[in-house]
């Protein structure tokens, strides 16, 4: 079956999978998890894409589906430079840009307000929230206790990290699917499915809640993970 390179998003780390992975084995696929430095300032996307490859070299098929959650969306068409072979999954994801005009275009699809009015700033730079906060933005539909576990694994992230991310070819033709949720309070669901139809042709694969299907419904995420390596998200006419 499929091998899944699982690539995490800002504040998080390869922890936020452990729910799928054991899905994904039920249905036959093989995965791997890694920890982006993103609580490192001086770092940047490139050095997050390096320590993805350093931990998946020898470890998984070139032909792995990159998937790439929120901010890890930027991640994965880098590494789909350097892997021809692998295609890419867009879990609530950024999508990548070549002009300023189409990073205005994935702005749009974004509550930025209360995602930024949500972070605190420490003195290193680096942006984190608060309890409250981290629940409303990632995981309000959690149970609780492992919502709970889920904010005290979350790490601060070097805010300039996220703010300069620079252009890179999206290898649009090399999308397999797109996964949205319903009721995402960060992407929103509505334009960032309008948003992938134009860029990939792709009608997404919607899942109800937030923006952690990870750890609020990792049988379902897996099945739509399994459901795009056997067929391929639809596309649209």
């Amino acid at each position: 079956m499929a091998d899944f390179v699982l690539v995490h998003g800002a504040f998080h780390g390869g922890w936020c999978w452990d729910p799928v992975v054991p899905e994904l084995e039920k249905l036959g696929h093989a995965s791997i998890t890694m920890d982006m430095p993103v609580d490192q300032p001086g770092l940047w996307i490139d050095d997050y894409v390096k320590v993805v490859q350093e931990s998946i070299a020898g470890k998984i098929s070139d032909d792995a589906y990159l998937v790439g959650h929120s901010f890890g969306g930027l991640v994965v068409p880098r590494l789909a430079r350097e892997r021809p072979k692998a295609r890419m999954i867009l879990l609530c994801a950024a999508y990548a840009h070549t002009s300023e005009a189409e990073m205005g275009e994935m702005g749009a699809c974004m509550d930025l307000k209360s995602f930024f009015s949500w972070q605190q700033m420490d003195d290193l730079g680096r942006a984190y929230f608060s309890r409250d906060n981290a629940i409303k933005a990632f995981f309000d539909d959690v149970e609780p206790d492992l919502a709970d576990w889920a904010v005290g694994k979350l790490r601060p992230h070097w805010a300039e990290s996220m703010s300069k991310v620079g252009p890179v070819e999206p290898h649009a033709d090399r999308v397999a699917g797109i996964i949205n949720c319903e009721d995402d309070r960060i992407i929103l669901c509505g334009p960032h499915s309008a948003l992938a139809r134009k860029r990939y042709g792709i009608d997404p694969i919607l899942l109800p809640g937030s923006h952690s299907p990870f750890l609020s419904r990792p049988v379902e995420l897996a099945q739509a993970l399994d459901r795009i390596a056997r067929s391929g998200a639809p596309k649209t006419s």
